[in-house]
């Protein structure tokens, strides 16, 4: 779980635990909370639970480490867990601190996608920031993983995507592969007030999730890259750019040509 700070001289940090190391970054910030979450750099949706659905790069709220597909916990101390946006934002815009603490937890689902026989997964996907499924059907490959219309895709074979230009980019290129999303499901199996201490123990466990996945990665990488030193170098140069600077769209440009051949290529689903 992560919280959202302010401290006494208008310098907002990043509590310990979360996705970012613990740094102050100075702001300018608004001087009341009635513009909250829009004018701290994030939207909210869902029908209560209340969910991140973007952030905005560069934000107070992308530099405290808020994600989309977070899920609102409390706000200030006051458990929301499953409450509507209206009802978080009219709570958080009455709360002294600027802009008050928020307590989430990521609850993006990965989906594994097998293409059909034509090479396609069966849906189609609209808008920006946040990208939603527009269409689905139950018969379809899409449908079969889970995926259903009223969904929003986080991630496409791990990568974060807000726009929809890269996220079709990075699908087509899966074509005739399978296909990872993350997804941010509004279903009502999520309708269920979640504790506290459970989502630390998420929190915890999304961690560990992450440190599997990045020894996973990197055992692959030998295990398809090893004899060419050459495409790993570039490989992890790359990552590194892409760390530093989160441009999703000049990833995905470079990776086609790094990774240029049908083995090379199954590194991508394990890109995170």
């Amino acid at each position: 779980m992560k919280k959202f700070l302010q401290n006494k001289k208008g310098r907002y940090s990043i509590r310990r635990g979360s996705r970012y190391p613990s740094k102050d970054f100075f702001l300018s910030m608004p001087s009341s909370n009635q513009g909250w979450p829009e004018e701290f750099g994030f939207l909210l949706g869902g029908n209560g639970p209340s969910y991140i659905l973007s952030v905005e790069e560069g934000s107070s709220a992308h530099l405290a480490g808020l994600q989309a597909g977070d899920q609102v916990l409390e706000i200030e101390g006051h458990n929301v867990s499953t409450l509507g946006p209206q009802a978080v934002v009219a709570i958080a815009q009455t709360q002294k601190n600027i802009p008050p603490s928020i307590g989430v937890v990521s609850r993006i689902q990965q989906m594994d996608i097998i293409p059909g026989p034509d090479g396609r997964f069966g849906f189609t996907i609209v808008g920006d920031c946040p990208l939603l499924v527009e269409d689905c059907s139950p018969c379809s490959p899409a449908g079969r993983a889970g995926l259903k219309a009223g969904d929003y895709v986080m991630e496409v074979n791990g990568i974060p995507v807000r726009q929809h230009e890269t996220a079709a980019a990075l699908i087509k290129a899966s074509q005739g592969r399978t296909l990872r999303l993350g997804v941010l499901c509004l279903g009502p199996w999520q309708k269920h007030s979640i504790s506290v201490e459970d989502s630390q123990v998420g929190g915890e466990g999304a961690r560990l999730d992450r440190k599997h996945k990045a020894l996973e990665f990197n055992r692959r990488v030998e295990q398809i890259l090893g004899d060419e030193p050459e495409v790993k170098e570039k490989l992890f140069t790359a990552l590194k750019q892409y760390a530093a600077e989160k441009r999703v769209e000049w990833l995905a440009s470079v990776l086609p040509d790094i990774l240029n051949t049908e083995e090379h290529r199954q590194l991508i689903s394990n890109i995170r």
